[in-house]
């Protein structure tokens, strides 16, 4: 099977990830009217439900990997900012569980690429 392929049989766990996400980008929308980083939180909302909207249509296997990649590079900024902004430490950090859970689930949907049997 070539590398642009479809995910198939995995479609359900990119859903998933994706449904996932989406109710990850609402809560940041709920919490930039409420919450101590509504800029950041509103940044976070558009990009998240963007993401899950952009992902789940195309529902590539090289749409998850770089949505993996897109969260990666998220949870590795929020790393500094943790370290130095002590007022946004656990708002970083959370930021990090969240970036590495979807890295992760974003990897699994995909799976290896490799065939079985």
């Amino acid at each position: 099977m070539t590398a642009r392929r479809r995910l198939g049989a995995r479609t359900d766990a990119g859903s998933l990830v994706e449904v996932l996400r989406l109710a990850v980008g609402v809560g940041h929308a709920v919490r930039a009217t409420r919450g101590k980083q509504p800029v950041l939180d509103s940044v976070l909302a558009v990009r998240q439900v963007a993401q899950a909207a952009l992902v789940g249509r195309s529902q590539r296997a090289e749409a998850h990997t770089l949505s993996a990649v897109v969260d990666a590079v998220h949870g590795a900024t929020m790393v500094p900012l943790a370290v130095l902004d002590p007022r946004r430490r656990a708002f970083a950090l959370g930021q990090v569980g969240i970036a590495v859970a979807l890295t992760i689930a974003e990897v699994a949907a995909v799976g290896t690429g490799r065939r079985r049997g």
